[in-house]
């Protein structure tokens, strides 16, 4: 696995119409099931979310989505996984320690022990119960946690979620176009490999309506030296490559977790050499730290609609030219889910977006 930061709490005192044919051209043709748009042929309704971090209730709340809105697709625009795992030492067939909060909580099998776990998952942190010695043994071992603990953690999220969507999908009969983030290991891309549920990266993708979407979860490079990043040049080749596979760039969407340089939705926190904000009169200075490839490719291209996700704090939506860029910011640490409800139109563009979080 890839180096990166992750925090450890390793203390025992954190609807169904007729389907069509979506393709997936990406070198060889890839087939799946999609729904026919439900505004007629030449609209697209989709519903965005990205950047859940973990958050079991915000992933079960963005599966949910598909029957709430009556969407054509789900697209995820990466950053499936968490952060933090948190360790439940098992004492005793009838106690088990957690520290939650900065609080120390002796916890009995049954209903209290099973609510706090929930919690723990719902606000994207990773439960794991570890007996004393294997407390020990993580402790006096920090990267046996990285290396072994958190990915083994995190694909196990994955595979319950793959399962869960799966179900639901089905039952609604509409797709998730999903993809990594620039935060999510690599190895996770295998995993997302369902029937309705479907890993899109680095492909073009036919939507309803006779639109086309690209996806590409690598971010520019941040002070956090995430698994997936890029510096600027190959990010504009990548996505190019991609572009260039389009019929009608014109009427493309483009998921790219990363937002467009210098707009309303990549405004974040600026850091100095210690990572911590920098301030001015008390106040938190704030600049962009978007992709500069990313915005000029939109300019170039102009795609009836970019999404994008990645700086957290920086909700909204601009136009570009004729393209209009959105990201719905993400809220995952408290179990609320971000996303943005959007129909686009053949002949009127985006017809109607609205951001959403519940």
């Amino acid at each position: 696995m890839p180096r990166r930061r992750i925090r450890t709490l390793l203390q025992p005192t954190g609807f169904r119409p007729a389907g069509l044919a979506l393709g997936c051209r990406h070198q060889n043709d890839v087939g799946m099931a999609f729904l026919r748009p439900k505004g007629g042929d030449q609209q697209c309704r989709l519903f965005y979310a990205a950047d859940i971090h973990g958050s079991d209730r915000c992933f079960r709340k963005f599966v949910n989505a598909a029957r709430v809105y009556k969407v054509d697709a789900l697209v995820f625009g990466g950053d499936i996984a968490g952060k933090i795992v948190v360790p439940f030492v098992r004492f005793s067939s009838d106690r088990y320690l957690v520290e939650v909060h900065g609080r120390t909580l002796d916890l009995a099998p049954g209903d209290e022990l099973e609510t706090v776990r929930a919690q723990i998952r719902a606000s994207g942190r990773y439960d794991v119960v570890v007996t004393p010695d294997e407390k020990r043994l993580f402790d006096s071992n920090p990267d046996l946690v990285a290396s072994e603990l958190f990915p083994s953690a995190v694909r196990q999220s994955v595979r319950s979620w793959v399962e869960l969507a799966e179900a639901r999908l089905e039952e609604a009969g509409i797709p998730a176009l999903v993809m990594l983030g620039n935060d999510d290991y690599p190895e996770l891309a295998e995993l997302l490999d369902g029937k309705f549920l479907r890993n899109v990266e680095e492909q073009v993708v036919e939507l309803p309506g006779g639109f086309e979407m690209i996806s590409l979860g690598f971010s520019n490079r941040t002070p956090w030296d995430s698994p997936r990043e890029l510096d600027e040049d190959e990010l504009d080749t990548r996505i190019g490559a991609l572009a260039g596979q389009l019929k009608d760039p014109g009427h493309a969407v483009f998921n790219l977790h990363c937002p467009p340089h210098g707009t309303h939705i990549d405004q974040a926190a600026l850091l100095d050499d210690q990572l911590r904000p920098r301030t001015e009169g008390g106040q938190v200075l704030t600049g962009p730290v978007g992709s500069t490839a990313v915005r000029q490719l939109i300019e170039r291209y102009q795609p009836v609609l970019g999404l994008h996700g990645h700086i957290h704090e920086s909700p909204g939506g601009q136009k570009i030219g004729r393209s209009f860029v959105l990201n719905p910011g993400s809220e995952y640490g408290d179990g609320v889910l971000r996303g943005a409800l959007v129909t686009i139109d053949r002949k009127k563009g985006v017809r109607s977006w609205q951001l959403i979080q519940g």
